[in-house]
């Protein structure tokens, strides 16, 4: 098999991505690729126990982009998350070929403005947006599978303009 959904979500892993993503998903392995979670031994380890009997690694981005190709051909599913757009963008710069992301929960900080009730973005998420919209790539603005994605660019215009 190979990789199933790669979803940007602030939180990482939660309920929301073990429950509805899981089920919907079976992953056999859920990627975290975040600098800040890997280089923290109290943070990987939390994330490991929030999907029990998925197998959670927690990687820097530039340790995802290294494995990412192989990863796809491994067996199972498998599911990526980031925290963020620009870690998005960086991944997809370091060369690991995905064709779309799922945002999923980008939450209200100072200085973010709404899109919808999950999705909250800055001048800096904007431009990472039009960066991955410029080299083809997808991004799909969705909480759970069973609600209906919708492009970013439809909800917020200036995250698709060059």
């Amino acid at each position: 098999m190979s990789w199933v959904l790669a979803r940007v979500d602030d939180r990482l892993i939660h309920g929301q991505v073990v429950v509805a993503w899981g089920r919907h998903l079976r992953p056999k392995r859920i990627w975290v690729a975040d600098d800040a979670a890997a280089a923290n031994a109290w943070e990987r380890d939390l994330l490991a126990t929030a999907a029990p009997e998925v197998d959670v690694r927690v990687v820097t981005v530039a340790e995802m982009a290294a494995v990412h190709a192989g990863e796809a051909a491994a067996p199972g599913a498998a599911f990526l998350i980031v925290r963020n757009l620009e870690s998005a963008r960086a991944l997809v710069e370091a060369g690991a070929a995905i064709a779309a992301f799922n945002l999923g929960g980008l939450h209200y900080a100072p200085g973010k403005a709404k899109v919808n009730e999950y999705v909250y973005l800055d001048d800096a998420d904007r431009a990472a947006a039009r960066a991955l919209i410029a080299r083809g790539i997808a991004l799909d603005v969705q909480d759970v599978p069973q609600a209906r994605a919708t492009p970013l660019a439809a909800l917020d215009p200036a995250s698709a303009r060059a």
